[in-house]
């Protein structure tokens, strides 16, 4: 079960991430799509953290 999280966490994560990239990149600063792609840039980056911090811990602690 925690691989289904682990890569549930890294293509969401990466979705977000990539999209909140191109979306901030084709935006004037300071616009309100510019500040959703940061966001979601934002966002893509805590979940891939998570996602991957997640599995280390299982990994290296071995603990479920």
């Amino acid at each position: 079960m925690a691989i289904e999280r682990f890569v549930t966490l890294l293509v969401a994560g990466g979705g977000c991430l990539v999209s909140g990239l191109w979306i901030a990149a084709l935006s004037d600063w300071g616009a309100t799509p510019w500040l959703i792609g940061v966001g979601l840039a934002v966002a893509g980056t805590c979940s891939l953290l998570a996602g991957i911090l997640d599995e280390l811990e299982i990994g290296v602690l071995g603990s479920p």
